[in-house]
């Protein structure tokens, strides 16, 4: 009782500091209230601020929330999201042999941010084979490869659907009837090993 008592006239006093909560900036950094108020703290992109989000509507009509980092493909979000391996196949690019690409549809209102492939270019090429083996009479006004599409700001809340695929030309084992289901997933081997 005595200590609370004592303790109550010495802060009555302002006898006791009262000690200011610290501010780390930089190592060399000194700034004032002024100052900090006129430009404020130093502000950091953070991984929450580079995320894109995409509503995928699988092949059973199922809605998922994928979410990705702006730079990624949308591929490999639908892969790092766990998306089924028969949903995959090996893009037919010069380059990009064996990336894992899907076949997806985007919404007219995105069309415009998708980018534009030369025809007569080696990837306008592996884009045709990919329509003409894989895709087939699948194929609609708004299909696109998932590889091609560049996850950014302006993507942010588009809503895509995965198109079916012939998988069974690539896939004898995989040959199933109209079941685009598996529990294999793509991580679940190296990839050499699904496309070899």
């Amino acid at each position: 009782m005595a200590l609370r008592a004592l303790g109550r006239q010495l802060r009555s006093l302002n006898l006791i500091p009262v000690v200011q909560p610290r501010r780390f900036f930089g190592a060399s950094a000194h700034h004032d209230d002024e100052h900090e108020e006129e430009h404020g703290p130093a502000q950091t992109p953070t991984v929450f601020d580079k995320l894109v989000e995409i509503t995928v509507v699988d092949m059973n009509g199922v809605l998922h929330k994928v979410r990705g980092l702006a730079g990624q493909t949308l591929a490999q979000a639908l892969i790092e999201y766990g998306f089924p391996a028969t949903y995959f196949f090996p893009n037919m690019g010069f380059y990009t042999q064996h990336i894992p690409d899907a076949h997806v549809y985007v919404p007219k209102d995105y069309w415009g941010k998708m980018p534009n492939i030369d025809p007569e270019s080696e990837e306008g090429g592996a884009v045709k084979r990919m329509f003409r083996d894989i895709v087939q009479d699948y194929q609609r006004d708004t299909s696109y490869f998932a590889s091609y599409i560049t996850l950014g700001p302006e993507l942010n809340g588009m809503t895509v659907g995965i198109g079916p695929i012939k998988p069974w030309i690539l896939h004898s084992d995989w040959a199933f009837a109209g079941v685009h289901d598996s529990k294999a997933k793509q991580f679940d081997k190296p990839t050499v090993e699904i496309w070899g």
